[in-house]
């Protein structure tokens, strides 16, 4: 077996647009977590449970640090072009926006957040049914 040809197989290549696709997602989080610590009760009412009460601001923060700490490790594999290692963060990463819509829907029921939520992780199945999908030799 060619080794070469097998790396070059599972490399994401920064020109494809599978990898711009991918890149969205980590980007945004981070931003969406860099949020949470400059600035809770915005980002908390976007997530759609506002929050206007200074003692819950620390539970923000920490929200505000998984999330940037997440999208730093899936940014790491990606910009390395590890093509299986970043699809398999990807795919186990959908359970997060599915767990928000869950909690949308547990305490406000089909609110507009829920769309914002689950169409993220709609988004996030489809990129990672093409990160995940073998490429034709």
């Amino acid at each position: 077996m060619n080794t070469t040809t097998s790396l070059d197989s599972s490399t994401l290549r920064r020109n494809s647009l599978l990898f711009w696709c991918t890149f969205l997602i980590p980007v945004a989080i981070i931003g969406i977590g860099i949020n949470f610590i400059l600035n809770p009760v915005g980002a908390s009412t976007a997530y759609g449970i506002p929050i206007h009460d200074p003692a819950a601001f620390p539970f923000m923060w920490v929200k505000g640090i998984r999330d940037i700490f997440s999208g730093l490790v899936v940014l790491t594999f990606l910009w390395r072009g590890d093509r299986r290692t970043t699809a398999v963060l990807f795919a186990f990463a959908i359970l997060i926006p599915i767990g928000d819509g869950l909690v949308i829907l547990s305490h406000l029921g089909f609110a507009p957040p829920i769309y914002i939520h689950w169409g993220t992780a709609l988004y996030m199945m489809i990129v990672a049914t093409f990160l995940l999908r073998k490429k034709a030799a």
